[in-house]
């Protein structure tokens, strides 16, 4: 029998603990627990959705076309008198929808097909009747071009640019249609029909290579069929006959979504993925909808608008099973064992720093630590000892401020951190304390929010521009105890503490002139932990609700989603790092004031251990 080197071309190494070096499949043995183990890339089991940018402009019965991160919405309807048909068109960039210019003629239930750059919309319905008219857009402008043989609304497409392109199905009146009509570029030619007719059917894939599936005849149907480029072929069913629904359009004939729609009784969230020869349900939208745009592929895809039954301009975005997901491990304990510290908010776990807190005294320490990836150090004490403060900054370029001051109760002092020393510097305008901070570095930053005597909470925030505290735009909501993460012209507060004493998940974003409220954190809690680089991509873990609590949420510009719990439920701790490799070390829950640490970093893997 052939030898594990024979195998895989490596002999089996032998490491004191899990092996850093392992490679996915790699077998190594742990001298230290006797066992042979190896590894595997941690992902999602299965997909799920998450809430995306809303649009400017509520509607249903619209077009849709392009990627997750790409797509493009354009037409639609509002049945709000007097009744609206939408040339409206709007761009998406996996965050944000913004206007562009309009389609020349408004409809409803348009076909569509394409990207950002190069999509094309045909026929629809503009309320005197059903049109065979047919637009391409360039990444600019629409521009009118040869028409559909074939008047019809409510029809299915497919085709990957405004030079390839696939309508098939629709309607006009009471007849059913199962004409398919194929798109050069230039124009439409007459190609092998449907087996089955209908309208209000959803597709997905190329001109040669096509999805058709669901819509009414006008019964609800369930019907798929496959396009080869020349003939349709019955293929297995959907699960839940629906129509109106929507397709991950850059999909394939082998591998899409069918999400949504109209279905007896109702409007449902129901979500279907296609592997190329059975639907399986998967994860329902979070809001149920009809007549809803549609983008991505399986893995990846955005569904916008429609009708809920109250028309909507709500985003969701899918991400499939097989996403990295991220873990804490266990790192290197704190000298000092406290809680109300303030650690850095940027860089990495690998170069932390973490000073003040509540321990050994109620009065706070002056004692600071700095973290090499594996064990922390202390290094040279800030001036003034101090707890529930804010700070931002690097390792080596560090700011502390509003924070309690000792027993002298909440300061206005201010000090930097230059890798060595800590240096008093000009005051804050207004003493607080429990308040956040955000900044690259000392030479910049804002602090905001916290609390001023007697403990009522505040919107307030001050800018740093390495010489002075200037007061600027506040906070929309006064809170204390809040935590944030960032940089002075792109900064995040999240979470904190209202009075009379309620716990939120308040999100709030900073441009460097405005904050502007955005999605709440789905645990509304006070004294969590945070980790970000800037606005659009940051991590909450722990904190406190009426408990201690473990859970982690990830926030990737638009919304929140929970993530891996951390170990350690608990509250008032110091951080470091990003979204991806974070750093959340000390705290206090009821076993007292913590020297825990604890490291944040996606992607993981799963350790497993050989068993006999």
């Amino acid at each position: 029998m052939a030898t594990y080197k024979e195998t895989v071309g490596t002999s089996v190494v032998n490491y004191a603990g899990d092996y850093p070096g392992a490679v996915d499949g790699e077998l190594w043995y742990d001298s230290t627990n006797k066992d042979f183990k190896y590894q595997y890339a941690n992902v999602t089991a299965a997909g799920s959705w998450r809430t995306g940018g809303t649009m400017n402009t509520i509607r249903y019965l619209l077009g849709g076309a392009g990627t997750q991160t790409a797509a493009i919405a354009f037409g639609g309807y509002r049945d709000v008198p007097p009744d609206t048909y939408y040339a409206n068109t709007e761009l998406y960039d996996g965050s944000s929808w913004t206007e562009v210019n309009d389609l020349n003629t408004g409809r409803l239930g348009i076909g569509s097909n394409g990207t950002t750059t190069s999509a094309l919309g045909f026929g629809g319905d503009t309320g005197p009747a059903q049109v065979d008219s047919t637009e391409l857009w360039n990444g600019t402008n629409w521009t009118e071009v040869n028409d559909l043989n074939q008047a019809r609304v409510y029809i299915g497409s497919a085709g990957i640019s405004n030079t390839s392109s696939l309508a098939f199905g629709g309607n006009v009146g009471g007849t059913q249609y199962a004409n398919t009509e194929s798109w050069n570029g230039t124009n439409w030619t007459e190609v092998n029909n449907l087996n089955l007719a209908r309208r209000a059917l959803a597709g997905a894939g190329t001109q040669t290579a096509a999805l058709g599936f669901g819509g009414k005849t006008p019964a609800l149907k369930a019907s798929t069929e496959s396009w080869n480029g020349t003939n349709w072929t019955a293929v297995n069913n959907l699960n839940t006959a629906r129509a109106d629904l929507a397709g991950a359009i850059a999909g394939t004939n082998t591998s899409t979504l069918a999400v949504g729609g109209e279905a007896g009784p109702g409007i449902v969230g129901i979500t279907e993925e296609w592997n190329g020869t059975n639907w399986t349900e998967v994860a329902d939208l979070s809001t149920a909808r009809t007549g809803l745009g549609g983008a991505g592929t399986s893995t990846a895809a955005a569904v916008f608008a429609g009708s809920a039954p109250s028309v909507t301009g709500a985003t969701e975005e899918w991400t499939g099973a097989g996403a990295p997901v991220g873990a804490w491990s266990t790192g290197g304990s704190l000298n000092l064992g406290r809680e109300q510290n303030t650690g850095i908010s940027v860089g990495t776990y690998t170069a932390g720093l973490i000073f003040g807190g509540d321990n050994p005294t109620p009065g706070g320490t002056a004692n600071t630590e700095t973290y090499d990836g594996t064990s922390w150090t202390e290094v040279n004490n800030m001036n003034t000892s101090r707890r529930a403060g804010a700070g931002y900054g690097t390792q080596s370029s560090a700011m502390s401020g509003a924070s309690f001051a000792g027993n002298t109760g909440e300061t206005n002092k201010t000090e930097t951190f230059n890798g060595t020393n800590w240096t008093e510097i000009a005051n804050l305008n207004t003493a607080r304390a429990y308040g956040a901070g955000a900044g690259a570095d000392n030479s910049s930053g804002i602090l905001f929010g916290g609390a001023t005597a007697p403990g009522s909470a505040q919107a307030i925030n001050e800018s740093y521009n390495g010489s002075n505290w200037t007061e600027v735009n506040d906070l929309n909501a006064a809170r204390k105890i809040l935590t944030g993460i960032g940089t002075a012209t792109s900064a995040l507060a999240f979470g904190g503490f209202l009075d009379p004493g309620a716990k939120v998940g308040n999100t709030e974003t900073w441009n460097g002139t405005n904050w502007t409220e955005v999605n709440d954190m789905n645990t509304a809690r006070s004294s969590a932990g945070g980790a970000g680089a800037d606005s659009t991509s940051a991590l909450c873990y722990a904190g406190y609700t009426t408990t201690y609590v473990a859970v982690t949420e990830e926030w990737n510009g638009v919304s929140w989603a929970e993530t891996t719990d951390i170990s350690t439920a608990r509250s008032a701790g110091g951080s470091s790092g990003t979204a991806t490799a974070a750093l959340y070390s000390g705290g206090q829950n009821p076993a007292g004031k913590l020297t825990t640490t604890e490291e944040w970093n996606v992607p993981s893997n799963v350790v497993k251990t050989l068993t006999d």
